[in-house]
C-alpha cells in the first residue's frame, strides 16, 4: 500500500504512488507522519485529520470566492516570503440569505491548506539541511473554543487535576507563542472572561511584536472582535493581518 493519499509531500514528490519508494519506511514520510502515520510533525501541528489532505490542488473555494482563492494560491506559491515575513491573515465570512451564519465557506480549509504547505516546506528544509527545525512544531492549529475549555479546566476537579490542567495550558500557550505559524480557528465564537482574554492577548501581542504570522478564522468581521473579546486583541489582529472575505453557501450542508 502506497502513501500518496496521506503524505504531506504527495503533491511535490516524484515518487508518490510508486510502490518501490512510497511506503511507511520513506524517511521524509516518517519525519512528517511518524512511524504510525498519525504522528510526527504533522501530528504535533494538531491540524485535524479531516484537513490534513488540504492542498491548493483540491481547494474548493474558487467558484464562489475567486479573488480569495487567488490570494491563497499566491501565498502558497510564495509560502516562505509570506509566513517568514510575518504576514498574517484574518479569514471571515459574509452571511447571506442562503447562509445566514456564514458557516462552511472554506475558511478552515484555506487556513489548513496554507498550514500544510508551510509545514511541508519546513520539513523539506530540515531534511535537506537548509534550515533545521528546532524546539517546537513549525505550525500549530488551535481551535479557540478548545483553548478556552483548556484554560477553564484549571479551575475544576481535584487539586491534582487542576495542577495538571494548568501545566498543559501553559505548555500550549508557550508553543502558541514560539511556533512559526499559528492558526486560531473560530475566534469570536463566544465571549470569555477577562482572565482568559488577558492570557490570549499575551500570545497575540508577543507574536505581533516578533512579527510571527497568525491565521485567524471567524464567522464575524474583525471590527466586531473587540465587542466579543477586547479592543486590544482586535487592534493587534488588525495591525498584523490582511483580511480575506469568504462568501457563498455552506459546503457542509451541500449533499
Amino acid at each position: 500500500m502506497t502513501n500518496e493519499h496521506r503524505c504531506i509531500f504527495a503533491d511535490v514528490c516524484k515518487y508518490a504512488g510508486q510502490e518501490l519508494y512510497c511506503h511507511d519506511y520513506c524517511f521524509p514520510f516518517r519525519k512528517a507522519h511518524g512511524e504510525s502515520g498519525d504522528g510526527g510533525l504533522v501530528g504535533l501541528s494538531q491540524i485535524p485529520k479531516k484537513y490534513r489532505a488540504c492542498r491548493v490542488s483540491n481547494l474548493p473555494i474558487k467558484g464562489e470566492n475567486p479573488e480569495t482563492y487567488e490570494a491563497i494560491v499566491s501565498i502558497c506559491e510564495n509560502i516562505e516570503v509570506f509566513i517568514d515575513g510575518g504576514v498574517g491573515l484574518y479569514l471571515y465570512s459574509t452571511p447571506n440569505k442562503l447562509n445566514p451564519k456564514g458557516t462552511g465557506t472554506g475558511k478552515t480549509t484555506s487556513a489548513c491548506t496554507i498550514g500544510n504547505t508551510y509545514l511541508a516546506h519546513r520539513i523539506q528544509q530540515h531534511i535537506k539541511g537548509i534550515r533545521e527545525i528546532k524546539g517546537t512544531t513549525p505550525v500549530l492549529f488551535v481551535k479557540m473554543s478548545q483553548l478556552q475549555n483548556k484554560y477553564n479546566s484549571q479551575f475544576r476537579g481535584t487539586k491534582e487535576m487542576q495542577e495538571q490542567s494548568s501545566k498543559e495550558f501553559y505548555k500550549l500557550k508557550k508553543t502558541m507563542i514560539e511556533t512559526d505559524l499559528l492558526i486560531v480557528d473560530d475566534i469570536g465564537l463566544r465571549g470569555s472572561t477577562e482572565a482568559f482574554t488577558n492570557e490570549f492577548y499575551e500570545v497575540i501581542d508577543d507574536r505581533a511584536t516578533d512579527e510571527k504570522a497568525c491565521i485567524f478564522t471567524s464567522n464575524i468581521p474583525l471590527d466586531e472582535i473587540g465587542g466579543v473579546l477586547s479592543e486590544q486583541i482586535e487592534s493587534r489582529i488588525y495591525g498584523s493581518t490582511e483580511q480575506l472575505d469568504f462568501r457563498g453557501r455552506d459546503y457542509r450542508r451541500v449533499k
